[in-house]
């Protein structure tokens, strides 16, 4: 017998079939055939897909261990009507939220003050100033303390139909906060929105904070309007830093009290003004943030005391017609004036010099209101 066989003949008495032939009986089945030419196929259209999204959006894809970055889509901003700057398109429409912070020696440092796009600062009572906080773009966890109203606060809210957020107020604040719809978010009406920072070693009257987002959701709530109707002021370029010649490097405003009294450092590496309170930076004590500001304006009204229906003292200003004021932007003075229509108009401001309204940089402008007997110098 010749025991000189193949290896496939081997297999065969064997029984078994070796990997190849297996191989060369699968690929003479037509079905096979179709079924692999397909898979192929396929795989070599999944890996030509592959290959070109990577190449058309490398910056998007997932890095598979090359050098390939994913790249952030940049959201579209929008100028905030409230202080210029650019932001998303709800943050630019928010409707305007007021807060009364007081000034007290013992309230300082303030919480939330960096976060305002206008304040307005004039005298409450007894020499001692008091702040209206204006929040619209930017948001505050926490602002105070917070306290009570005064009349030509509630006109300067009134003017950007904005919500106003106070501890009570004095008589006449009060009648006139309802007696013109103002959209109120009193303390005493709203206590959700407030709490007490009882870690503060001062009298309880120090110690009443509130957050802009809880406020908002109250006035949601309420169903109080978010359309803006106040008329926005025109927000200017800010020039390049090297064109910049200063010609103002200090402001100094005089509020009869030198506690309370005020002063700016022009930066001109941040062409911003640098706030000081009785001769001290002034921090927001919440961020550590040096309080700075991007237009200064000093504004001149009339002002007289008066005592209201329950016996207290306090002043009335004339904030509707027009007077004297003075802009400071871009390390420069502007001799200007101011107009207010009528109680529900837009204070402006105007070039004396030129007749034309001022252009403001975007970003934070701090109103200071005096009366003709106080003082300030620039130098």
């Amino acid at each position: 017998m010749n025991l000189d066989l193949k290896e496939e003949d081997k297999v065969i008495v064997s029984g078994k079939k070796s990997f190849k032939q297996k191989l060369k009986d699968f690929w003479a089945v037509k079905r096979n055939r179709m079924i692999t030419i397909v898979i192929v196929i396929i795989l070599i259209l999944a890996a030509l897909a592959t290959g070109f999204y990577f190449l058309i959006y490398k910056n998007d894809g997932i890095n598979l261990g090359l050098d390939v970055k994913k790249e952030q889509v940049k959201p579209q901003l929008y100028a905030s009507s409230l202080d210029g700057t650019m932001v998303s398109s709800d943050d630019a429409n928010r409707h305007p939220l007021g807060i009364m912070v007081e000034n007290h020696v013992d309230a300082r440092p303030q919480s939330g003050l960096s976060q305002a796009s206008i304040v307005y600062e004039a005298i409450a009572e007894g020499g001692i100033t008091r702040f209206l906080a204006v929040y619209g773009p930017k948001s505050a966890a926490k602002v105070g303390p917070v306290r009570s109203a005064r009349t030509y606060y509630v006109d300067w809210i009134r003017e950007l139909g904005g919500y106003y957020a106070h501890v009570g107020g004095n008589y006449d604040a009060l009648t006139m906060i309802k007696s013109v719809g103002i959209l109120d978010l009193d303390q005493f009406a709203n206590p959700s929105a407030y709490w007490r920072d009882t870690s503060r070693k001062v009298s309880s009257e120090h110690t009443m904070y509130t957050d802009t987002s809880k406020l908002y959701k109250i006035a949601a709530d309420k169903k109080y309007a978010t359309t803006n109707t106040f008329i926005p002021y025109t927000f200017k370029t800010e020039p390049d830093l090297a064109a910049i010649v200063p010609s103002i490097q200090t402001i100094s405003i005089n509020f009869g009290n030198a506690n309370y009294n005020v002063s700016y450092n022009y930066d001109i590496t941040t062409n911003s003004y640098l706030r000081n309170i009785a001769g001290k930076p002034d921090v927001d004590v919440e961020n550590s943030a040096r309080i700075t500001s991007k237009n200064v304006v000093i504004q001149t009204v009339n002002r007289r005391p008066t005592t209201t229906a329950i016996n207290e003292s306090g002043y009335i200003m004339d904030t509707v017609g027009t007077g004297a004021a003075t802009v400071f932007q871009d390390g420069s003075k502007i001799d200007a004036t101011w107009k207010k229509d009528n109680e529900n108009s837009r204070t402006r401001f105007f070039n004396k010099a030129t007749g034309a309204e001022i252009q403001f940089n975007p970003g934070q402008t701090w109103v200071e209101v005096i009366s003709p007997d106080l003082s300030f110098t620039a130098a």
